[in-house]
């Protein structure tokens, strides 16, 4: 991709990042090793295939001596890709918790979609500029799971969300071969309510904790217009809904058994 930084302040990030980083006679991983993400992520924000998360942001200021430079650049490059105040609140949110547990009743949770599955699900009324930077960013929001001290994540989702057939069989293979990778992290663990469980919730929520601050809760809207939610009360309730739900789940080992065997039907 050959990238023009006068066509979007992610196009400008890319091409400055990569001006500075030569200025300084640095080498990606030079780069990665100083900012403590990986080699692979530096020649992603490089190509504008991923976007820098605002903790990644003052990472690059304090490397290159810079006032605040990328870390201001950051939220114009966030609300190129539409996303709403909310979610972009939730996901400074949770690139600080130490732990996420999130119930997903449609769609594989953006934290473990891949490339080709997270491009399927932002494509519908997107222009192609835009669709390139919402997947960008889906995918950035992964780089806390590669970090020395991932967060703790646990999901639980339907049985229905690994039967829908996203983007075609092949990417939806794929997206199932991930899952069961992930899965084997001793961070993540991945649960299944299986078709006909008692499970009556109509949208997805995730829980953040912390362990230096209150809890935080955030409730799934259409098109991103959800609710960050930080009353005591309602997070308490939301966190006995999700230990209710995970209750009728799968074992940990039985939902890959099953997400397997969907993946081999494909």
């Amino acid at each position: 991709m050959e990238i023009d930084p006068s066509a979007s302040a992610a196009e400008q990030y890319a091409y400055r990042l990569r001006l500075h980083r030569e200025r300084a006679e640095l080498t990606q991983d030079d780069v990665a090793r100083k900012c403590i993400i990986s080699v692979k992520m530096i020649g992603h924000f490089e190509n504008c295939r991923r976007i820098p998360t605002l903790e990644v942001s003052k990472g690059l200021d304090r490397l290159f001596g810079l006032d605040r430079y990328f870390e201001e650049l950051h939220p114009h490059v966030v609300r190129e890709a539409a996303l709403t105040p909310a979610f972009r609140s939730y996901a400074e949110e949770e690139q600080r918790a130490d732990s996420v547990r999130m119930f997903e009743p449609l769609l594989v949770p953006g934290l473990v979609q891949t490339e080709a599955y997270a491009t399927e699900v932002l494509r519908v009324g997107q222009p192609d500029d835009r669709l390139v930077r919402s997947v960008a960013l889906r995918l950035a929001r992964q780089d806390i799971l590669e970090r020395d001290d991932p967060p703790f994540l646990m999901i639980v989702m339907k049985e229905s969300v690994l039967r829908e057939v996203v983007g075609g069989r092949e990417v939806m293979r794929e997206q199932l071969t991930h899952l069961l990778d992930m899965a084997r992290r001793p961070n993540i663990s991945i649960q299944v309510t299986p078709s006909g469980a008692p499970v009556y919730v109509s949208g997805g929520f995730m829980l953040l904790g912390y362990t230096e601050s209150a809890d935080l809760v955030y409730v799934d809207g259409a098109g991103g217009h959800g609710q960050l939610i930080g009353d005591s009360r309602q997070v308490h309730s939301l966190a006995v809904r999700f230990d209710q739900i995970q209750g009728v789940a799968l074992p940990v080992s039985e939902s890959e058994t099953l997400i397997r065997s969907i993946m081999e039907q494909m």
